[in-house]
């Protein structure tokens, strides 16, 4: 009984009380078998009918049905009999005491009536408990669903993300010990410090379910500074974007794996190449584009590790239905295209 909540209790005394109230209503002049209301005789039968109509309810709503059955049908279905053949026969009795306590001498028509008068009302009766247990366990059932299936939809995006954070940060550090060795103090001091606030923004950022598009933007553009700090002329990078967007958020680290991918896959080591890069907004959709040359390289680019295939995971769990994202692969340049259908 405890499964029945505040509000529930509510609507059921609600419901028994406004049936009382009905059948007992003088003018509707209800005639119950051998009872009536325009006369008065229905009122004891009618209350104390509900009482066992209760019992019946409760007991196979909160008894058989989750604890009976469980021990098997035919356990269930012999108790179901007792309790419907027990509670059926004492209200017979006690309705035939009501009615002799009116005047009346009960012969076999009466006996009759007050049969069929109490097995149609607790055949209904079991109806409805059946299908209000069923009901509530199916409801149950998919409340349960849902809270697993969010649990592991978090799990898996917690899972994803944490992929992220080592693997970036090996990148970068090994972006920055390649460039010492090519450059001065100056340009390492700088890298650092470009470094410390990317290492912020992963600690700070990565554990939220959305940032401020313009926090991700900064993060691809120090990413993209240290990459031209590495590889210096050696690749041009255009990089289209709005100077201030207030009001659009977006999961975080959700773009840069396809920044690094074009890295990985665009720098030459013999041969200037170019990446482009576009955020912006069409028909007030986010949308992002990358661009680049395939090149032919010597040397390996470490990334995050984060691939296309986690990429599209992530889309599909925390933008399901409400992304589009297109990969043209040709033979010199890999586009990728990726639209969010969410309004500034």
């Amino acid at each position: 009984m405890k499964e029945i909540k505040a509000f529930e209790w509510v609507v059921h005394l609600a419901v028994v009380v406004l049936g009382l109230l009905l059948l007992n209503y003088q003018p509707f002049d209800l005639t119950f078998g051998v009872f009536n209301s325009g006369n008065g005789s229905l009122l004891w039968p009618s209350l104390v009918g509900t009482l066992f109509n209760l019992i019946l309810f409760y007991g196979i709503a909160f008894y058989l049905i989750p604890v009976t059955l469980k021990k098997g049908t035919s356990i269930f279905i012999a108790r179901l009999i007792v309790l419907f053949v027990l509670v059926s026969s004492v209200e017979v009795l006690i309705d035939a005491a009501f009615y002799r306590s009116d005047g009346y001498l009960i012969d076999s028509i009466v006996w009759s009536e007050l049969v069929v008068m109490v097995l149609f009302t607790h055949i209904l009766v079991v109806i409805v408990a059946f299908a209000y247990r069923f009901s509530k366990d199916w409801f149950a059932n998919e409340r349960t669903k849902r809270m697993i299936n969010e649990h592991q939809l978090r799990s898996e995006l917690d899972v994803l993300k944490s992929q992220i954070n080592p693997h970036f940060l090996f990148n970068a550090l090994n972006n920055l010990y390649s460039m010492s060795l090519q450059s001065g103090d100056e340009q390492t001091a700088e890298g650092i410090s470009v470094l410390s606030e990317m290492m912020r923004y992963v600690f700070d950022k990565t554990g939220e379910d959305k940032v401020a598009l313009q926090e991700e933007i900064q993060y691809i553009s120090d990413y993209i500074y240290l990459q031209q700090l590495r590889f210096n002329k050696q690749v041009k990078v255009q990089f289209e974007h709005p100077e201030t967007v207030s009001s659009f958020y977006i999961a975080p680290m959700l773009l840069i794996p396809f920044v690094e991918n074009a890295f990985k896959y665009g720098v030459s080591s013999q041969a200037k190449t170019t990446i482009e890069i576009r955020i912006a907004f069409e028909e007030s959709h986010f949308v992002f584009e990358v661009k680049n040359q395939k090149a032919e390289r010597t040397e390996t680019i470490p990334s995050s590790g984060v691939g296309l295939t986690n990429v599209k995971k992530r889309l599909n769990l925390i933008y399901p239905d409400q992304h589009s994202l297109k990969v043209n692969e040709q033979e010199e340049t890999f586009s990728v295209r990726l639209v969010i259908f969410q309004s500034l």
